[in-house]
């Protein structure tokens, strides 16, 4: 679930925008000597079942980005028990081609091969350098990435196929027809390496190609993955709490002051003061520490605000009790929240169906974009429907039968079983996880719980290891971006655990100043694998790297009251 704008981080942007995606919007011109391959003839002439090519346009070298042949076309798609669906696909052909095959998630509810680019964008950027042949899909229909009107054929009936394609078909069958017009355009008998790299729904995307088509990819980059959409019910929670009246709105004015308040209570828990807090779940921040006192009105929070705070962080819990979905981390809450949850603008009316006018896009929050779209269009298939009047309590209690039905309507869009990444684990595929600890957009403790879970059905964190690795980003928010390190290479890491049995101990990661990649950088540190915590050497700048290291520890796996909070 993401929005480019927010998932390719304003750090990266300049760097994102001067390579292939921005360089393929170019006229086109005759295939060179060294692509002869590069024309719309050529391509569907190579017989790819369902594929029709639309064009094909030789990009001129821009260094670092070589010459590559910009690919657009469709699938059908077909089978899974759904009608015949369509897929839009685009594929990136260097001339300088590794032998090896790349797909991009996307972000959102999709819809776009372009606006909803979803993945480590520092992995984007040295793509095509590298000679990967690269491929990313609409996931089966066009559409605004927040949106969910494209999942109904007419209200109350769903769209089949584009639900089915946007669940798991499209991405499957996209990746195999990709794979065949690749080998056919290098005249290839074989790709000698396939790797899956997405972000949010990109994220998503990577743990059904892993749970479900276990053969497809060789390696599995997957970050703060939208591994469930149960996502959306805590989602809806939180909206109903911050609604319920205007003194329990809390404005992204007051952001700043709890997060000056959060750094003050947690910064050191990790042994140096620095302006980075390495394990949220260890802090023990209550709420209440920041009610106005007697006579005080500014700079400090009613209950009620408090109490939205506290409901922020809290898990959804079902009837019984159970965990349901964890709650969010309390850190670095401006220029996050702010965008994702909250809203930069108070709604105009608290009690209206679009609180924020309008259809349900901006300037609502992005969450309630997400919420107000999929419970309307996908859940309730109903472009009416009230998401106050789904059976969520303020209290973060979800009804048992209100959950089964959003399951019946969702569950086979979802990655989040355990044991079904069995079958890639055993044929020897290796997973790299990445979440950023102060997400506003997708709980880091969901992925956190869901590494847990794996450690207790793979025998332990010693033996996950061997196949799958987890780096848990302090500072980072969604996909990119925050004030921690936030930038690193994931595709790098992978292709050498893959490639070379070398696993990744941990990862350095880098800031730049205002997270523009124009400006220097100010901040590295190493990524360490989960549950390690990166250690302070005690001296020298804690601004370098070289003065932290991944050691062995358990430290990630400490929980304060706001850790309990979010149900770990």
């Amino acid at each position: 679930m993401n929005v480019r704008a927010t998932c390719i981080a304003s750090a990266s942007r300049a760097a994102f925008l001067a390579t292939g995606l921005a360089a393929s919007v170019v006229l086109p011109r005759a295939a060179s000597a060294a692509m002869p391959n590069c024309t719309t003839d050529a391509l569907n002439g190579a017989g790819v079942a369902g594929v029709s090519i639309a064009s094909a346009v030789d990009v001129p070298a821009s260094p670092p980005t070589p010459e590559f042949c910009d690919v657009r076309g469709a699938l059908v798609t077909q089978g899974d028990g759904a009608p015949d669906g369509s897929a839009q696909f685009e594929l990136q052909l260097p001339v300088n081609w590794n032998q090896k095959f790349l797909f991009w998630g996307v972000g959102g509810t999709a819809g776009s091969t372009y606006a909803d680019f979803a993945a480590n964008p520092v992995d984007y950027v040295e793509s095509l350098a590298k000679g990967y042949a690269t491929a990313i899909t609409d996931e089966g229909h066009e559409a605004p990435n927040t949106a969910g009107s494209w999942a109904l054929a007419s209200p109350g009936v769903a769209d089949a196929a584009a639900l089915t394609d946007y669940y798991f078909r499209a991405t499957h069958q996209v990746t195999v027809a990709a794979k065949e017009l690749v080998s056919a355009f290098y005249g290839a008998s074989k790709i000698a390496y396939a790797y899956f790299d997405g972000c949010s729904n990109g994220g998503r995307q990577a743990m059904v190609e892993a749970t479900q088509y276990p053969d497809d990819y060789d390696g599995i980059i997957a970050g703060a993955p939208f591994f469930d959409i149960r996502a959306i019910v805590a989602g809806d929670k939180f909206q109903k709490v911050q609604l319920r009246s205007p003194q329990a709105y809390l404005p992204a004015s007051l952001l700043p002051m709890i997060d000056q308040a959060v750094y003050a209570a947690c910064d050191e828990a990790d042994g140096v003061r620095d302006g980075l807090i390495q394990n949220p779940a260890r802090c023990n921040f209550d709420p209440a520490s920041l009610i106005c006192a007697a006579g005080s009105s500014s700079n400090c929070l009613t209950p009620d605000q408090a109490n939205t705070l506290r409901a922020y962080i809290s898990a959804l819990r079902n009837e019984r009790g159970e965990l349901v979905y964890t709650g969010a981390s309390i850190t670095d809450l401006a220029g996050g929240a702010d965008v994702w949850s909250i809203g930069a603008v108070p709604p105009s009316n608290l009690t209206a169906n679009e609180p924020w006018g309008g259809t349900g896009f901006s300037p609502a929050p992005v969450s309630w974009q997400f919420v107000d779209h999929i419970l309307k269009f996908i859940v309730a298939r109903d472009p009416d429907y009230d998401i106050r009047n789904f059976p969520v309590s303020i209290h973060g209690v979800v009804g048992d039968r209100a959950l089964e039905f959003f399951d019946s309507r969702t569950r086979a869009g979802n990655g989040d079983d355990p044991r079904r990444l069995k079958r890639f684990l055993e044929r020897q595929g290796k997973l790299i996880m990445f979440h950023g600890f102060s997400d506003p957009a997708l709980p880091p403790f969901r992925t956190v719980h869901y590494y847990e879970q794996l450690a207790r059905e793979y025998g332990g964190y010693e033996r996950l290891h061997g196949g799958v690795r987890l780096f848990m980003v302090p500072g980072m928010q969604h996909c990119a971006g925050g004030p921690g390190p936030n930038l690193f290479d994931t595709l790098t890491a992978l292709e050498v655990w893959v490639e070379a049995g070398k696993a990744p101990d941990g990862i350095i990661a880098a800031h730049y100043v205002n997270n523009d990649t124009t400006q220097p950088i100010d901040r590295t540190m190493p990524l360490c694998k989960f549950p390690e915590e990166a250690q302070y050497a005690g001296s020298g700048d804690y601004a370098n790297g070289a003065n932290w290291s991944c050691s062995a520890n358990r430290k990630l796996l400490e929980v304060g009251s706001d850790g309990a909070q979010a149900g770990l």
